[in-house]
């Protein structure tokens, strides 16, 4: 084989296996306009969490939304609590919670958040978990209509991402 037939060869393989990527690896869809809206209002989550923060629960959800908890059983198996969301303004210790890599669908005025978790309790982490936000935006507003989480106390490594600056809301 001649060194240009080689070279022909090689140039070829480059640009198949380059197109073999590109519709092998999924595309990307790009940003929804209100995507930053949508995640400023799970910050200020985090941040109500944080703060035990009633009145900031208030302006970001949407009264009589629910809140729905599965978390593992004292006896094996899963407990799935659901509630009308209150803001527990007597809690003791302090709550921090932060999220990840949110993957957000938008679709007209509704909204998913669907995120990683990580929730420390007096600076010890008590569990991770996947947090799910319903979204509702009236009149130009976006707010929380439901949220729902999973409790998992050994799932951190596993979920926690290894990049810590990916983290929000940023301190």
């Amino acid at each position: 084989m001649s060194g240009t037939s080689t070279i022909r060869i090689l140039a070829l393989a480059a640009v198949l296996g380059l197109s073999a990527c590109a519709t092998a690896r999924p595309r990307l869809a790009p940003a929804h306009p209100d995507e930053a809206a949508i995640l400023s209002v799970v910050d200020r989550f985090m941040d109500a969490v944080s703060n035990n923060d009633a009145a900031l629960f208030s302006e970001i959800r949407l009264e009589g939304g629910f809140t729905i908890v599965e978390r593992p059983g004292e006896s094996g198996g899963t407990l799935v609590t659901r509630r009308v969301f209150k803001p527990d303004g007597g809690r003791r210790g302090a709550y921090r919670e932060r999220y990840w890599d949110p993957t957000v669908l938008v679709r007209g005025s509704i909204a998913v958040v669907w995120t990683p978790y990580e929730f420390w309790i007096d600076g010890k982490t008590t569990h991770c978990g996947i947090d799910v936000f319903d979204m509702l935006k009236e009149r130009g507003v976006w707010r929380i209509a439901n949220a729902m989480w999973t409790v998992e106390p050994d799932a951190c490594a596993a979920l926690r991402p290894a990049d810590p600056t990916r983290l929000r809301p940023v301190r």
